[in-house]
């Protein structure tokens, strides 16, 4: 029997276009595709082309399972990846899709702790502090933290957690470097916890500031690299739209969006009147980069049905779709949808899990990372082609 054996490029080029569920089988071909898979280079070359993975961190199930809640990475299509047992939990996640490290807090999974999704491993475990009830649109009361954030400083690359422990004072934490959780500079003002945690982009943490008002979007900004709060503040797009939908704001939250910081605008416009109204919409905006102060309305979308909540996980590239995640049900149960701009149109995606709740992330999944050696990634594969078999 003849057999043909392809160019080395022809071979990479396939198998960096392939999902990560057949890859991880495919390396049991031969040692020399096994040798290619291991690589940092073609672990690159993979995450480019197919983009972070979605993190499903746990249910609202009223009693704990045995073992803890398990933590789920789903590609953007919903297909299950990987479960890595007993670290899930109810709580917030800090992470997105820049980070090869996942942040999370919850009751159920004893405090704060920082999970690499590429080993299964919990890398900081942080014991709970005081614990409050809050309402953290668009997803339902929780018991966290004050509050919390996690990202990577710039240039160093280091990744650090910052806690606010009470008003204005804050403290921080570095991995890696032995000196546990440090008082830091207090913050310039008070800041509003209760519309989630802090979003961390290009090593910047940003954080609503406390004005008192329901609709005010100023954000601070604090630089995890120097450790200290910028004087400039940044103004959101609020003061773009006019009185009536300000008024109509049903609430605010950040996120990341494909690198940029987000802010999501839930809008219910109520009057008497005869006048007839806007069905309830969402505006979603992204700061550009550039300049900082520039906010783009890049997607408005109709609320079906009204009681749901939205929140943009990625924008695929493919006529401007996006992918969200519809929430309902006080964020007790939620979809995972694509919305066509086109056709102002949401469809659920088909084939992704039935239990889905809580907070969709987000995370950058590296093969290659914190891997000394090929016979630890190999042992990841093993772990991973056994879970994939069954």
């Amino acid at each position: 029997m003849c057999t043909v054996s392809l160019p080395y490029h022809v071979v990479f080029d396939i198998l960096s276009r392939t999902p990560v569920k057949s890859v991880c089988r495919f390396r049991c071909v031969s040692k020399p595709w096994r040798d290619l898979i291991c690589s940092p280079v073609f672990a690159a070359a993979h995450r480019s082309r197919h983009g972070p993975l979605l993190v499903d961190v746990g249910s609202f199930e009223e009693e704990e399972p045995d073992g803890g809640r398990d933590m789920r990475l789903m590609d953007m299509d919903g297909n299950l990846v990987r479960v890595i047992k007993g670290f899930g939990g109810y709580g917030m996640m800090c992470n997105t899709s820049l980070d090869d490290l996942i942040c999370i807090n919850g009751a159920s999974c004893g405090g704060i702790n920082v999970v690499d999704p590429a080993t299964g491993k919990v890398l900081v475990s942080c014991p709970h502090m005081e614990v409050r009830e809050q309402d953290t649109f668009p997803y339902a009361a929780t018991r966290y933290y004050i509050t919390f954030g996690f990202g990577r400083a710039i240039p160093s690359g280091r990744y650090k957690l910052v806690r606010l422990v009470a008003d204005q004072t804050w403290e921080i934490f570095t991995l890696g470097d032995g000196r546990g959780w440090r008082q830091m500079q207090p913050s310039p003002a008070k800041i509003c916890y209760k519309r989630g945690s802090p979003v961390v982009i290009n090593g910047v943490m940003h954080v609503f500031q406390n004005k008192g008002l329901y609709n005010d979007d100023t954000l601070l900004c604090f630089d995890l690299e120097s450790e200290r709060w910028k004087e400039d503040v940044i103004e959101g797009p609020l003061k773009l739209v006019g009185k009536e939908t300000r008024s109509g704001t049903m609430g605010i939250r950040l996120t990341e969006l494909n690198g940029a910081l987000c802010l999501v605008h839930s809008v219910f416009i109520e009057t008497h009147s005869q006048v007839e109204l806007p069905d309830p919409f969402t505006n979603i905006w992204i700061l550009d980069s550039s300049d900082r102060k520039t906010w783009i309305n890049v997607y408005t979308i109709t609320m079906e049905p009204p009681a749901c909540r939205y929140m943009p996980l990625r924008m695929l590239g493919n006529g401007g779709k996006l992918l969200l995640q519809c929430s309902f049900d006080q964020g007790e149960s939620l979809v995972l949808q694509i919305h066509d701009p086109g056709t102002d149109t949401c469809n659920d995606i088909t084939g992704t899990p039935e239990d889905l709740a809580g907070r969709i992330g987000l995370c950058s999944f590296r093969l290659d990372h914190s891997v000394s050696s090929r016979n630890f990634l190999a042992n990841f594969l093993d772990q991973a082609l056994s879970f994939f078999s069954n």
